[in-house]
């Protein structure tokens, strides 16, 4: 099977990637995932592109049959992972596979095409009949990917930020921390991609990459450092895998068990304040030792504000003697939370 162009509107001159970036925009990645959620193949799948392309394109029978298609290929393909039970950390809205993880280390839709056909990842019929599904999106697809320009500038403008403020270097320690192989993904860590213009952008996690669902042209905005970096290191914890996150949640729970009676919504237990601790507190201390003030810092939740404290100054200790994010390092945290319940 001969793979034709099917969308080349971003002018790159060859397919990898020469040089390892934090934050990427793609056309492939674009392309792949505004079809991925437009087909609603998942349970979990974004509802809001298919909302916005039904009011924008006016959904023909043809479009649907083309999308009945794509779910009934792109399942097959499919494993989904068992999400942790009982746990106090969050879990990635659909598990990575093939095609995601194809379509997120180059460039063009071509060449993610062309290598699943090479690999035979995928057999040729199914691969056909894909490719059909592209090219029919093809015209109406291409105005939204026009609009994503502006996300391969926003991307240069935040990794020249990560490198000039140590954040990429520095994320390899929290790499180390939490015992994953993350710094070894190709194609960008962050990954910008184009987003119906709602009220804010939105965030999901797929195999240890941070997939940031943004609209060019309303969203841009809210493309701080803040935002970027929680967001990154919230994939690390995302990336924990099953056991670990059922093992280390009850050993936070058995020893600060009365986190429960705070009223407060889950996420805020120690998840929410871990976060702050990494993104808010380590890596900008680790940026700027001399003028880094961590009293500056306040969080909305007035438990997270006073825990995160407490986690920065663990972590501090912890990543400097080279220990991970194990059942000690747990255990001390929950020590603090039930302190704090005491006060």
């Amino acid at each position: 099977m001969k793979i034709l162009i099917i969308f080349s509107f971003l002018l790159f001159s060859i397919n990898s990637f020469s040089k390892s970036k934090m934050v990427t925009y793609t056309e492939a990645f674009d392309v792949f995932q505004i079809v991925d959620h437009l087909s609603g193949w998942h349970e979990n799948s974004r509802k809001e592109y298919y909302q916005y392309f039904s009011k924008s394109f006016n959904m023909s029978q043809s479009d649907k049959m083309m999308l009945e298609t794509y779910r009934r290929i792109r399942s097959k393909y499919h494993k989904e992972y068992p999400a942790a039970n009982d746990s106090l950390f969050s879990e990635e809205a659909i598990s990575g596979d093939v095609f995601t993880r194809t379509f997120a280390k180059v460039k063009t839709v071509d060449k993610a095409l062309s290598i699943l056909k090479k690999n035979k990842r995928v057999n040729n019929t199914d691969l056909k009949e894909i490719v059909k599904v592209y090219k029919h999106f093809k015209m109406s697809i291409s105005k939204l990917v026009r609009e994503s320009a502006i996300l391969k500038d926003e991307a240069q403008r935040l990794n020249k930020i990560f490198k000039k403020k140590k954040f990429s270097s520095n994320i390899k320690k929290l790499d180390k921390f939490f015992d994953l192989p993350t710094n070894k993904i190709k194609g960008g860590r962050i990954k910008l991609v184009w987003w119906p213009p709602t009220e804010r952008p939105i965030v999901d996690f797929q195999s240890g990459r941070v997939i940031l669902r943004i609209n060019p042209i309303k969203h841009t905005k809210y493309l701080d450092e803040d935002f970027m970096l929680k967001a990154l290191i919230h994939s690390l914890i995302v990336s924990l895998g099953k056991n670990k996150k059922e093992n280390l949640s009850k050993v936070f729970m058995d020893t600060c068990p009365k986190i429960k009676e705070r009223g407060i919504a889950k996420y805020l237990w120690f998840e929410e304040p871990l976060l702050d601790a990494l993104s808010r507190y380590y890596l900008p201390y680790l940026g700027n030792k001399k003028k880094f003030n961590p009293y500056t810092v306040r969080s909305e939740s007035p438990w997270v504000d006073v825990f995160s404290k407490y986690l920065f100054g663990l972590t501090q200790h912890s990543i400097g003697r080279k220990t991970k994010f194990t059942r000690e390092f747990v255990t001390i945290s929950a020590s603090y939370c039930s302190m704090l319940q005491k006060l």
